[in-house]
């Protein structure tokens, strides 16, 4: 899949994503909206049912009168008497009860609206609150009253009643998002994924065409009559094709072998083994190949505890990836130091080079497969990417681990952690 149409499907994902969620949030908008409407109404039904009980109750009704004409303006609150206030308190909370509203804290009074500065007292909230205040004048004439109701969690109230529909659709919208989320991660892992396998396929097919080649030419100038009266060209021939067939043999092994190793279908053989003895060894390997470009390796073996469980073969080949990539990463004279010191359960080993080096960004891939540091736009050295997710799959099967410290064009240190047991 090209990177246009990767980008037009992200796009169009995106913005109808967004689009969800704008409409998410009217929707949710206007269903508080909606249910603040019902509160009014139910509170206004409720206010009517209070004034027709009111004035049903001749008792309170007068008591109510008499003590609003004894005020005549004094104050702005008119102070009932404590049975009166109850009885009051108790029609609301009845009415309340009725219309599903009980759930609602409340506060009432009874406003002189004769009192000088009533016009003032006139407010839409209270106590940061939303007041409802409804007028008796029909119940008290002449006298001027105002009952006043100031509920105190009506917000709260609304929000207590959709709090399932709200929190089932702020989750149905997180996890869409994290699906949306996920799917792109999963995209872009693929095309990586993708044009590292090319890369590898592109790569393969031009390090299995050079020894190809060379064995079609061999093959060709054994079959030639000057070449068949001469048993030193036969023999050099031979010799050409049986070592470029080596070579293929040894190319397509590694990558059978990374695949078998990915499975799991392995059996590490550990033996008491001394990794001083193992590095000797990698050394020994590599050490011509070093020199031949006027270059060195430094040992720094410090380990005193140098005995491990391990398995020697598949070590040796750790360490021999790096000390490989070492070189190879070089682009003058290789100066590779490795080095060893104890930790308190386990020995580490340490190979540093003054190489080319790598960013943040391609250090966390270095250990991917198929993965290999490039030169700009270039691949300065052969290889097919498998040696560091060997050496990663191997430190994890001993129970170990490495990590790399890289500083672009000041080279790189890998670190291997290896536990005794």
């Amino acid at each position: 899949m090209n990177k246009k149409r990767i980008f037009l499907i992200i796009t169009t994902c995106a913005f109808a994503l967004i689009g969800l969620v704008v409409l998410q949030v009217v929707w949710v908008k206007n269903a508080i909206e909606l249910r603040t409407s019902q509160l009014n109404h139910r509170i206004r039904l409720a206010s009517y049912d209070v004034i027709f009980k009111l004035r049903h109750d001749s008792i309170t009704k007068n008591n109510i009168r008499q003590t609003v004409a004894e005020n005549n303006g004094k104050k702005l609150v008119v102070n009932l008497n404590k049975i009166d206030k109850l009885k009051m308190d108790s029609i609301l909370k009845n009415e309340f009860r009725f219309h599903q509203l009980s759930d609602l804290q409340y506060s009432f009074e009874l406003i002189d609206k004769k009192y000088k500065s009533y016009t003032k007292s006139c407010v839409d909230d209270k106590s940061g609150n939303k007041a409802h205040a409804w007028c008796l004048d029909k119940l008290f004439r002449p006298q001027k009253v105002e009952l006043r109701i100031a509920f105190h969690n009506s917000n709260e109230f609304v929000y207590a009643k959709m709090n399932g529909m709200m929190l089932s659709s702020t989750g149905l919208v997180l996890l869409v998002i994290t699906c949306f989320g996920l799917t792109l991660q999963t995209i872009f892992k693929q095309k990586k994924l993708s044009d590292m396998t090319t890369d590898f396929i592109n790569n393969m097919t031009h390090e299995l065409k050079t020894p190809i080649s060379t064995i079609s030419l061999a093959s060709n100038m054994l079959r030639k009559p000057l070449i068949l009266d001469k048993p030193d060209k036969i023999i050099h021939f031979s010799a050409i094709i049986h070592e470029e067939n080596q070579k293929l043999q040894a190319q397509v092994e590694q990558v059978l072998h990374l695949a078998k190793l990915e499975k799991g279908d392995f059996k590490l053989n550990k033996i008491q083994a001394n990794i001083h003895q193992v590095i000797q060894g990698a050394i020994d390997t590599l050490d011509l190949q070093v020199k031949t470009r006027n270059g060195k390796i430094k040992c720094y073996l410090n380990a005193l505890q140098v005995n491990l469980m391990a398995d020697v073969t598949h070590l040796t080949n750790v360490i021999s990836n790096l000390l490989d990539n070492a070189n190879k990463y070089s682009p003058q004279k290789p100066e590779i130091i490795i080095s060893t010191h104890n930790k308190e359960d386990g020995i580490v080993v340490a190979i540093e080079d003054k190489g080319i080096g790598m960013s943040k960004d391609k250090q966390k891939h270095v250990f991917e497969k198929f993965y290999r540091v490039t030169n700009g736009n270039v691949h300065d050295v052969k290889g097919f990417g498998l040696g560091l997710a060997y050496v990663k799959l191997m430190v994890d099967a001993h129970k170990g681990q490495i990590q790399i410290q890289s500083e672009l064009g000041k080279g790189s240190k890998f670190e291997i952690f290896l536990p005794f047991q």
